[in-house]
């Protein structure tokens, strides 16, 4: 019997729509669940976490200030409940986060996987208006998540089975280009 359960994964730019299209492709695949990095942020106070010289702040754009042990831990229980399982129609867990691919035990578990980009200054747009606590100082984006993002994207560029779409696509036309490939990857593994 071939294997019906599959790891997707989304990642990309910080604020490229990663969620948002891990979202609508839950309600496209029935009874698929979703799990997001950014619930494996360490606390604030964690001293795990590395900080930038001369600021007194936090670098939140490494791995070292993610739990990423215990994401894989987590998609590991899912894959073992879904071999237990064996359900009659093909099962997914979406999984999004801007350094899913970086973690190598975590990005090798992955079926298929998007990254989503944007240009530097849609980032910095999107980013100024969202909410982080602890907040993003003035000079965050400039001096480190930019910065970081290309060292972090560096990093997984060897990796040649990672699809690159726009984040500045439509919603919905990225949502159904990310739903087309897996279909036919589907097709290919003969789960359809």
């Amino acid at each position: 019997m071939a294997r019906n359960y599959f790891v997707i994964g989304i990642s990309g730019t910080t604020n490229s729509g990663k969620t948002t299209a891990v979202r609508k492709l839950r309600a496209t695949f029935p009874g698929s669940t979703t799990m997001c990095q950014d619930c494996y942020f360490l606390d604030p106070h964690d001293e795990r976490l590395e900080m930038i010289p001369q600021r007194n702040h936090a670098n939140w754009e490494k791995l070292s200030a993610i739990d990423m042990k215990s994401m894989v831990n987590n998609v590991h229980k899912w894959i073992q409940y879904q071999q237990t399982k064996r359900s009659n129609s093909p099962q997914f867990s979406l999984h999004c986060g801007f350094l899913i691919y970086n973690y190598s035990p975590l990005a090798e578990l992955f079926d298929r996987k998007y990254f989503l980009t944007i240009d530097k200054e849609t980032c910095k747009d999107r980013r100024s208006e969202r909410v982080y606590v602890p907040a993003d100082p003035p000079w965050y984006f400039e001096e480190v998540v930019w910065p970081m993002y290309n060292l972090n994207l560096e990093e997984i560029r060897a990796q040649n089975d990672i699809c690159v779409l726009s984040g500045a696509e439509d919603q919905e036309k990225l949502v159904n280009i990310i739903k087309e490939d897996i279909h036919e990857f589907l097709k290919k593994s003969r789960c359809l």
